[in-house]
């Protein structure tokens, strides 16, 4: 490699570094690697761009132990590339993983972000209309594909509280926007009638939502598998690039 292009893709890493760092509230590591070769570069080609960081944080106070997001050969400006500006020529995919620990998870059912969607929710019971509060949440992956939660649950009417735990298997949804809690098992016999189950699982849901993971607006992502291991969910997807995030 010749001392230009050996300061191109200095040039070309280091920018993309800045802007893929700018869509994330604090990381403990990020890694940005635009791979090119010059010839190709002048066309407007780059070979792939891998991006892979550890202790992500994103902008709506949810932490990944890890994340790797890899593209296959993609289409650029070429005069802007040469500066270290990429801009896509069309639109690219990329395969993403991201791994989440137990204390990622709990972490992000206490952020605002996940608080707001556990309070206020109305439900009826018995044909009478309730609020529900989720209160404490506790979160622990015991391993056997199962996630296990220990959830408060307050009725802002009458100010009774209940206490809700069971294991459940996440299975990835049809459309790989996110995962669905199934094979529902209720542990030391607190089981809640149908109406708030449901409400609960839906909330608790929402964290596996896919879309909370996409790095920016010019990229949607699908999930394609899941796997628990004890203290870990492995994510798998495929997304959908439209554009790299300017710094």
């Amino acid at each position: 490699m010749s001392e230009e292009e050996s300061l191109q893709d200095r040039a070309i890493n280091a920018t993309a570094k800045l802007a893929i760092s700018s869509q994330f509230d604090n990381f403990d590591t990020l890694d940005v690697s635009v791979h090119s070769e010059s010839a190709n570069l002048v066309k407007g080609e780059l070979e792939a761009v891998e991006i892979s960081g550890e202790g992500m944080v994103m902008k709506q106070e949810l932490r990944m132990e890890k994340l790797d997001i890899q593209t296959g050969k993609i289409s650029v400006n070429p005069l802007l590339a040469a500066i270290g500006n990429i801009q896509l020529e069309e639109p690219t995919e990329a395969t993403v993983v991201v791994v989440l620990n137990e204390q990622d998870i709990n972490g992000a059912f206490d952020s605002d972000y996940i608080q707001e969607k556990l309070q206020n929710f109305p439900i009826a019971v018995d044909g009478k209309p309730l609020t529900l509060d989720v209160r404490q949440v506790e979160f622990s992956l015991p391993g056997e594909g199962k996630v296990r939660l220990s959830i408060g649950v307050l009725f802002r009417e009458t100010g009774e509280t209940r206490q809700v735990e069971f294991t459940a298997i996440p299975k990835v949804q049809a459309d790989g926007t996110g995962a669905r809690l199934q094979e529902i098992e209720y542990l030391h016999g607190h089981e809640l009638s149908p109406e708030m189950t449901d409400e609960i699982l839906n909330k608790s849901e929402s964290l596996l939502n896919i879309s909370n993971f996409e790095p920016s607006s010019g990229m949607s992502v699908r999930l394609r598998g899941l796997k628990i291991v004890p203290g870990q969910i492995h994510l798998e997807a495929q997304a959908y690039i439209e554009e790299i995030p300017r710094g």
